[in-house]
């Protein structure tokens, strides 16, 4: 992954931490690719977000980057860099 990349996807994470008050885990630990949605625990397997949070996280990614998650599916919601993947996509239209 080159520089570019890894500055949007540490963007999006910090976005996510400091938006949805996340501090059960430091942000530098999350890797980019794990499910964001999955319970978090002692394996590092996921973020842990729910429901309300996804609702929170669609506002955010729409005001911030334009990103309307109705047009593109709740798939793009798998994870940090599937965010960024689809953030890149459309910015490239």
């Amino acid at each position: 992954m080159n520089s570019e990349k890894i500055i949007l996807e540490e963007e999006i994470r910090d976005l996510i931490f400091d938006k949805l008050n996340i501090d059960y885990i430091e942000k530098e630990d999350v890797d980019f690719e794990v499910p964001i949605f999955s319970a978090f625990d002692g394996d590092d397997i996921g973020l842990g977000l729910d429901s309300v949070d996804v609702l929170e996280l669609v506002v955010i990614l729409r005001s911030n980057y334009g990103l309307e998650i109705n047009d593109v599916g709740m798939g793009v919601l798998k994870s940090i860099k599937s965010i960024a993947d689809c953030v890149r996509s459309i910015k490239s239209k």
